[in-house]
């Protein structure tokens, strides 16, 4: 009787705990001014004289009356074109000239009920930090909203509503119409109508911002290496002066009410490029997280969206016949809460895909996940909360932003890492298959249940009907399943033979970068810097020159699929599953990759799993495996894949272009059926992986870590020196593209979209100098560039929202540089903007001057963030690399990066114009709308990635 009376003394303390509220970080500075604006100051010194900054502002479109459709959109917009104390683009000017980047360090985004202005800012001084305050004080209130400028905004703006148009933002627009259900929101899109936009009167702009700018709804948010104190008097001087709004404590709240059906809608387009069926439930939103109560169901809903992920990743594994399967819990524009799933189809296989997919979700929800499972997910999450909690490494700044973000717009709040850590050890134990089942059964319902299914023109014979597809998910809940079962036996050491101690030849210092060479016996080189900027962990990485244009043309295509399958199929003794298991409660990663032109290895442990680290690299080094299974999948999905996807008369249009630009070759044939069946074969895949790694002779490994050299020596010559010798690095059989001597155009009626596309391509085979060099004077000449064509493009013309440039070389396989430049506008706009361009060029190719007054603000910019990166691990890690692997015989481009900077001159930035874009032969290519498209008028948005085809070398 007493055993019982203390369970239920227990569980009562339980109940009583699960209800106190949470503690509040003990670093985080959190009040409200007496107008009613919150106020969040967390002081972190990592990087050092650099400060996050945030305007949260709790109004977006949802806000707007029915004439001012998009306002709260183009509000952000002129935030930037006019201020009490920055007239006209001196924000900008000023933003700059203190080594900030438009578009990088200081961006904005507007959504239906929220709008974010952010500042990434050097703070080395008090006034530093008083003017970027004064900026975001300014824009909470002190918009000009000029006239002029309003006029002149009109163009970037629906240039912009053009970036975003076309058949797959069609899609994603009808799922979130659906996800709004109806709603105000529904009616309240961000980018607004563009006959709004382009006639509105001032006054209704001014309205919105006399309204809605109220200091009772917003919040001004510092994280970085800051004073608290001063900048809690900061912030009151330059936000304390704003009067009080009428405006409630909060902005009115607009409901979006549950679906009361099961409905199914259809989404058709001729040049979407996948099928995929959506499951949409509408719940209850996630409760604010502000009692301990709160944070079980947190937590709760953090773990099932990892098992959801693990199990559809498990599921991967298996012949399936659909794609990228995924279901997930969580919270909708911080009202509502919503239950979705998701699921690419397979043409020709798509009521098997669906039935196959829906019996899946039907067995997590009937029985949850498996011990196995869940214990695997909580490993890993409690493993990586008591890292951050234990760790001494410094902690970015950016980290910490969202969840002050959350405090403000969720509710939750902000807490210390050990106390969470604390808090999911507490209630993770409570959280088991069982009480996952039963969250999951009380949320969904089916008989509320909305069903959207996207598909492309190929694909609508075998599109089931709204009462086929209904009857699949009815008929499957109440059919019988059977649980899901997951078996595999975990070894109990990952090393089942020590290997031979290496010998270590030579030791040398490179006292310019602090760093210790160290050669060994087997032709390895190690590169070891002692490093306290990651304090606790050591980075691991390496490379050797080769890759896949070190295969033999008939091994290339193996080699492609050789790369995903070896670290996909375990090592040694270990099954995928099993490593993965035995690796959940170790804070360490590793990864083999085989690029273009090298092969390498990236990794990272704290100092308590270091040894498991180099064990990990010499187990999967000397005892790679490739499952058959694996690779009979893989090779019969990338056949399927090519077999069933949507080839549109845009896809043609690209890979000409690509054809145009580096020649035609066995690295750039497309990986058609016959090319597959033809090359792929399975007793290559070891061969191909081994040849990539099968020696250490020619690699070189880079090491940093806050441990000595004597203390990761032992572990360099055991688990380095131990790997095996041999013939060393590959060389090229792939030497690079063969370019084009003269002038080529393409251009074709064969877009998706409404809208123009114009890539200028210049390329050539040389470059003076030495890479290193070279790759900076290209980064600040593309900088300029930019700069220039932004200003006359987008904000005097208005006839483009953005533009791309890029302009990189490389060494290997052989001297090749490339520079682009990009851009999205109206198909009647093309030629004059592309004359213009080339008018800019020939400027600053003419008018020192003019680069100059661009080029002070890009040095600025460069050096501070090469000042901010020299503080991470992470970019001596890879400029040790990159120095290692184009044989640069110095090491200035990294330690006096700065130097070299401050000495290009604007005379060299003109001639380089000239030689690298005017004297080259140009490369044309415009993707025009196709003449279905270019008639529609159908103004529904979408986005689309921009001409990543012309950035990358290669």
């Amino acid at each position: 009787m007493i055993k019982y009376k203390i369970l239920f003394f227990l569980f009562f303390l339980e109940i009583c705990a699960i209800g106190q509220e949470l503690m509040q970080s003990s670093d985080l500075l959190k009040g409200r001014l007496k107008n009613g604006l919150t106020y969040y100051i967390l002081p972190n010194d990592y990087p050092k004289g650099e400060a996050i900054f945030r305007l949260f502002i709790k109004s977006g479109s949802v806000y707007e009356e029915d004439d001012q459709l998009g306002l709260a959109h183009f509000i952000e917009h002129m935030a930037f074109n006019g201020t009490r104390n920055f007239p006209g683009k001196t924000m900008i000017e000023f933003l700059e000239s203190k080594g900030a980047k438009f578009g990088v360090d200081f961006n904005a985004h507007t959504s239906l009920n929220e709008t974010v202005y952010k500042l990434k800012m050097p703070v080395s001084s008090q006034e530093l930090l008083d003017s970027t305050l004064m900026v975001l004080a300014d824009i909470a209130g002190g918009l000009l909203l000029d006239s002029v400028e309003i006029e002149n905004e009109r163009g970037v703006i629906v240039s912009e509503w053009l970036q975003q148009t076309g058949p797959e933002r069609k899609a994603r627009e009808a799922l979130l119409l659906e996800l709004l259900n109806g709603s105000r929101y529904s009616q309240r899109l961000t980018i607004g109508d563009t006959s709004i936009i382009k006639n509105f009167p001032h006054q209704r702009l001014r309205d919105y911002y006399e309204k809605w700018y109220s200091p009772s709804v917003m919040a001004v948010a510092v994280v970085g290496d800051v004073d608290p104190k001063v900048t809690k008097k900061l912030i009151k001087s330059r936000f304390g002066k704003f009067g009080k709004v009428n405006l409630t404590e909060n902005p009115p709240c607009y409901e979006i009410p549950d679906f009361d059906n099961v409905l199914v809608k259809y989404i058709h387009h001729s040049s979407l490029d996948k099928v995929e069926l959506n499951i949409l439930q509408l719940t209850k939103k996630p409760s604010s997280v502000k009692t301990e109560e709160d944070y079980y169901a947190y937590l709760q809903r953090q773990l099932i969206n990892r098992l959801f992920k693990e199990r559809f990743a498990n599921l991967s594994f298996k012949d399936l016949p659909y794609n990228d399967g995924s279901y997930s819990l969580s919270s909708f524009i911080n009202v509502k809460g919503v239950l979705m799933g998701s699921v690419e189809l397979i043409p020709g296989r798509i009521k098997e895909g669906i039935i196959t997919f829906a019996r899946d979700v039907e067995q997590i929800f009937r029985y949850g996940f498996t011990s196995l499972e869940i214990e695997k997910i909580k490993t890993k999450y409690l493993n990586a909360l008591a890292n951050k909690a234990e760790s001494n490494s410094p902690k970015e700044s950016s980290s910490f932003v969202p969840e002050i973000y959350n405090d403000f717009f969720a509710g939750n709040m902000v807490v210390d890492i050990d106390y969470e850590y604390q808090l999911a050890k507490k209630y993770s134990s409570l959280i088991d298959s069982a009480s996952i089942v039963n969250r999951l059964q009380q949320i969904r319902d089916l008989n509320k249940t909305h069903y959207l299914l996207s598909y492309f023109d190929d694909a609508s014979k075998t599109i089931p009907s709204e009462k086929e597809l209904q009857f699949i998910f009815d008929s499957i809940a109440e059919c019988r399943i059977e649980p899901y079962k997951l078996t595999f036996s975990v070894p109990d050491r990952l090393m089942q033979k020590e290997p031979n101690e290496g010998v270590i030849t030579k030791i040398e210092e490179i006292k310019e970068i602090g760093v210790h060479r160290i050669i060994l016996e087997n032709g390895a080189e190690v590169y070891y810097k002692y490093s306290e900027r990651d304090r606790d962990y050591i980075a691991l990485s390496g490379f050797r020159k080769g890759g896949l244009y070190a295969l033999d043309s008939s091994d290339y295509v193996n080699g492609i699929i050789a790369r995903t399958l070896v670290p996909l199929s375990g090592a040694g003794a270990f099954q995928r599953e099993a490593l993965n298991h035995f690796l959940a409660d170790k804070t360490l990663s590793l990864h083999f990759v085989i690029e273009k032109n090298r092969s390498g290895i990236v990794g990272r442990s704290d100092h308590k799993n270091i040894e498991t680290l180099f064990k990990l690299l010499y187990l999967k080094w000397n005892e790679p495996r490739a499952d058959s299974s694996v690779f009979r999948l893989i090779k019969a999905k990338t056949i399927e894949k090519y077999l069933t996807s949507n080839k549109t008369a845009q896809d043609t249009f690209y890979q000409d272009l690509n054809v145009l630009l580096n020649g035609r070759s066995y690295v750039r044939q497309e990986l058609s059926d016959s090319v597959l069946e033809k090359s792929l074969r399975f007793e290559r895949m070891l061969p191909v992986f081994q040849q990539n790694f099968g020696n250490a002779t020619g690699f070189k490994f880079v090491i940093l870590s806050d441990l000595s050299l004597d203390d990761v020596k032992p572990l360099i010559k055991k688990y380095i020196g131990g790997l095996p010798k041999g013939e060393g690095g590959n060389p090229f059989v792939y030497k690079g593209p063969r370019l084009l001597g003269v002038e080529k155009s393409i251009e074709r009626n064969a877009g998706n979209n409404p809208r123009s596309v114009v890539s200028l391509v210049f390329q050539d085979y040389n470059y003076p100098g030495t890479l290193s060099h070279y790759s900076i004077k290209a980064e600040m000449m593309k900088a300029v560039i930019r700069a220039r064509l932004l200003q006359i493009l987008r904000e005097d013309m208005g006839k483009v929202y953005s533009v791309g440039v890029m302009s990189a070389a490389t060494k290997f396989p052989r001297k090749f540089r490339r520079s682009s430049i990009s851009f999205s506008c109206s198909p009647e706009d093309v030629n004059v903007l592309i004359d213009r361009t080339f008018q800019e060029l020939k400027l600053l190719s003419d008018d020192t001057d003019l680069i100059n007054s661009i080029l002070v603000d890009v040095k600025k910019n460069f050096v501070k963030d090469w000042s901010t990166n020299m503080q991470k691990n992470m970019y001596w890690s890879r400029a040790i690399r990159n120095q290692l692997f184009y044989e640069e015989k110095d090491w200035n481009s990294i330690i006096h990066y700065d130097k070299l900077v401050e000495a290009v001159t604007a005379e060299e930035l003109a001639v380089m114009i000239k030689n690298n874009l005017l004297r080259l032969p140009v490369i044309k290519a415009i993707l025009n709308p196709c003449e279905d498209v270019a008639t529609s008028d159908d103004n529904i948005l979408n986005g689309e990635k921009n001409d990543s085809h012309v950035n990358s070398l290669y």
